[in-house]
């Protein structure tokens, strides 16, 4: 296991989304993921998220406020990507 919080698990086969609903990932069915950075505005502080193009979809693996939550599964998730024959960085 690389990260497991309440929003989202990651393994060496898979990630699995928890937070809205639970949904379970191959990390070989991941391609192409990349970092979106939403500015601040209004009281709310900047967020950052992870999304992946899986099958068709564009899909959203994690997403939150808190700058070292989001630096901790970034690396899990890049050293879970490592860990496949054919690893993608992000």
């Amino acid at each position: 296991m690389f990260y497991r919080s309440p929003d989202i698990l990651i393994t060496s086969t898979h990630v699995v989304v928890l937070d809205p609903g639970e949904r379970r990932i191959p990390l070989e069915a991941i391609e192409a993921p990349y970092i979106v950075k939403h500015g601040r505005g209004a009281g709310f502080r900047a967020a950052h998220e992870i999304r992946a193009r899986i099958g068709a979809a564009d899909v959203r693996l994690f997403y939150t406020t808190d700058r070292a939550a989001f630096g901790s599964v970034r690396r899990a998730l890049i050293r879970a990507l490592e860990c496949r024959t054919d690893p993608l960085p992000i």
